[in-house]
């Protein structure tokens, strides 16, 4: 409740009367003092009729909002209270007539013992909130607070609630005498004390954990309410037009990320806008919005159906609060959203029941609050029934049926857009028939959408069925193609678009009829070739050439497998002469050439061979030590000028071939140090060695050795 709705309250003038013999039970204002949207429908649910509720974010506007000595009860949220003795002492100087229950996390009992004892607070009451404790300590917090203005000599509970409920330009009824204050004070403390001992001593103080109230489980028709408040149009009585309203749960199946992502962030955007108290206002940015958004895209989504029943709770509890301050507009609006969340709420009779009574203050705002939120059935029978009771004029009412009409139109309208949004991005372009963007799409235009309320809708479903279509000639399915271009022009896509995409079609069907005759010509010259021994020479007039041409045009050509069979043996048969003639390099290619046209045993056994061939290439001449070896010409080094006047040492290792003629090749470098010294001494040393030839079974052979090439210098 606003700052502005508390302020309509007013004393009456004072005036001297005698006081009634015995107190008379009023009803009480109750004030929630919290800024957690999420409490008030806890604690909303156990007020009784005897308490008009109110919320309050904070202490200070508690007291701002109320004047002094104003009874009440006050539901406080101490949990993120730094100082909770100092604002029980401001509540308590304001109004003596505050019964304070304590609301706080569980565990924090303890801390509450001295003010329970003390009749600081009448009791303590554990979050999560147990029925049973909240309804004790509510009993116990209203007869405290009727007890204690009487005594006092306050206003008294009913003259405070009526002039807090009257309307500006009523009078309450006259005050009670105060009395005198400093006898009383004594008496006061008395009294409390005794009020507080019984609430402290009847109860458990709320020290143990109890369960947190559920939130109420949807009813039977939940889902489809649920459906409806998302925005889906509701049943008209023919199949096409109660498609919309059950189409998202026709799918059936689960929700692509991208769609979970989105109710996610929906989710999180309506517990925010829960927190910051936008229920139903802005149109786009509430609660309520948000939440059936949610549900449009997803209608299983449990949270968003919680979230909605929450939002129900705060509601009801408001309505209440604003009949009494004779807010009927807003009462109206809040009870009809309500009743479009769930509309087998039992408490929704009770409140039919009193505005029936104020039905001729309405007027009507009642059908337009049933108009606004959406239920529209509602809006007929009551716009029915003022027709039949001649409650308003018959101008009145054609102006009521038009703005009915304009509704449920939009209504219908943005449910069946929203349907389009979702199943494109599932991608259910055109299928399943009745579950699809195209069908929402023609939907949407029998339920009256103009065309430039469903322009971003069309455009993003013609760009999405023509990529389709596009992919299709691509691939050469111009029977799928066909059917995306007649997919387009049903949906309405722009003339130019559908006329593009046949004309793609009609150009890939010329071509398929040329390749026809390109696959034939390749077929023949590929058997040609190989007749006449043709396999891989010349180059682009052979066998293997125009396979490759036959297989790129027709992948799915049935002479490909033997063709290919064929080329490949006469392929295998050159490399098998290349490689008995030593030609390893020549039978290499060939056999990679080979292998492009599959696999085959004998191309395995080829392998192997040439395998085998490079691995003995590789081994080379066997290693001997250098010293077995007889040197016919002596090392002689030439120390590096730069080295000698640096005065470096080091050595090089180098390993080398002895040829079969006694000469040194193949000279490598294995280790120096320092490195990029010596290297270039070590193997000009070396490089002029002779060797006497190495004899095996009396022939000379070439050996591999190694040598450690020193560097020193003479002392």
């Amino acid at each position: 409740m606003t700052k502005a709705a508390i302020g309509q309250r007013a004393h009456s003038p004072q005036a001297k009367h005698v006081a009634s013999p015995a107190p008379k039970k009023h009803k009480l204002s109750a004030f929630l003092v919290t800024g957690d949207a999420d409490l008030w429908p806890q604690v909303g649910t156990h007020l009784t009729q005897k308490l008009i509720h109110r919320q309050i974010d904070s202490v200070d506007e508690l007291l701002n909002a109320t004047p002094p000595d104003q009874p009440g009860v006050v539901l406080w949220d101490a949990r993120e209270c730094a100082d909770r003795a100092a604002e029980l002492a401001r509540m308590q100087a304001h109004s003596a007539s505050f019964a304070i229950i304590a609301l706080d996390a569980e565990g924090g009992g303890a801390a509450w013992e001295s003010a329970v004892h003390h009749g600081q607070i009448v009791a303590l009451v554990p979050l999560p909130i147990d029925a049973g404790l909240i309804s004790g300590a509510l009993a116990s917090a209203y007869d405290e607070a009727s007890a204690r203005a009487a005594l006092l000599g306050e206003t008294g509970a009913a003259s405070g609630a009526l002039s807090a409920a009257s309307p500006p330009g009523r009078t309450a009824g006259p005050p009670r005498r105060r009395f005198p204050p400093l006898p009383i004070l004594g008496v006061a403390a008395a009294v409390i004390g005794c009020i507080a001992g019984v609430v402290y001593f009847s109860r458990d103080s709320g020290h143990a954990r109890v369960p947190a109230p559920k939130v109420p489980a949807a009813t039977a028709n939940a889902p489809a309410a649920g459906a409806s408040a998302a925005g889906a149009p509701p049943a008209t009585g023919t199949p096409a037009a109660a498609a919309p309203g059950t189409g998202a749960a026709a799918a059936g199946g689960p929700t692509d990320a991208a769609t979970e992502e989105k109710v996610d962030a929906l989710i999180e955007q309506a517990q925010r806008a829960m927190r910051d108290r936008h229920f139903i206002d802005p149109a786009d940015g509430s609660a309520l919005a948000l939440y059936r958004s949610a549900l449009t895209l997803d209608p299983g989504s449990g949270e968003a159906r919680q979230g909605l029943q929450r939002l129900a709770e705060i509601l009801l509890a408001r309505v209440q609060s604003a009949l009494d301050e004779r807010q009927f507009d807003a009462a109206l609006q809040a009870l009809e959203t309500a009743r479009s969340i769930n509309p087998e709420d039992t408490r929704l009779a009770a409140l039919d029941e009193r505005i029936a009574k104020l039905r001729a203050e309405l007027g009507p705002a009642e059908i337009l609050a049933a108009i606004n939120a959406q239920n529209f059935d509602r809006a007929a029978q009551l716009i029915d029934g003022a027709s039949r009771t001649k409650a308003l004029s018959e101008q009145k009412l054609n102006q009521l049926r038009e703005e009915l009409r304009r509704h449920r139109t939009d209504s219908d309208v943005a449910g069946l857009v929203a349907l389009i949004d979702a199943r494109m991005q599932r991608d259910q372009l055109v299928e399943p028939p009745n579950d699809s963007a195209a069908y929402y799409l023609n939907q949407a235009k029998r339920a009256g959408a103009s065309a430039a309320d469903l322009q971003p809708q069309l455009r993003e479903l013609s760009r999405r069925l023509t990529l389709a279509a596009h992919g299709a000639v691509e691939q050469r399915r111009l029977g799928d193609a066909d059917k995306l271009a007649a997919d387009l022009k049903s949906v309405g896509a722009p003339a130019s678009v559908v006329a593009g995409v046949q004309h793609e079609i009609g150009l890939a069907r010329a071509e398929q009829g040329r390749a026809q005759t390109d696959q034939s010509r390749f077929l023949d010259l590929a058997r040609s070739r190989l007749a006449q021994g043709s396999v891989i020479e010349p180059e682009n007039d052979n066998a293997l050439y125009y396979l490759n041409q036959l297989r790129s045009s027709d992948p799915q050509n049935s002479a490909l497998p033997q063709l290919s069979k064929s080329i490949q043996a006469q392929i295998l048969g050159q490399a098998r002469t290349a490689l008995d003639g030593g030609q390893s390099a020549q039978a290499g290619t060939l056999l990679q050439l080979a292998g492009v046209l599959g696999p085959s045993a004998d191309l395995d056994a080829l392998n192997e061979r040439m395998r085998m061939s490079e691995l003995f290439a590789a081994s080379g001449p066997k290693e001997v030590a250098e010293a077995s070896l007889t040197r016919t010409r002596k090392l002689e080094i030439e120390y590096p000028q730069n080295a000698l006047e640096r005065r470096i040492e080091g050595a090089v290792e180098l390993g080398y071939t002895v040829t079969a003629k006694g000469a040194v090749a193949d000279i490598k470098v294995l280790d120096s140090n320092p490195p990029g010294v010596f290297e270039k001494a070590a193997s000009n040393a070396v490089a002029r060695l002779r060797y006497k030839p190495v004899l095996e079974d009396g022939k000379a052979v070439a050996v591999a050795t190694k040598m450690l090439v020193k560097f020193r210098l003479e002392t």
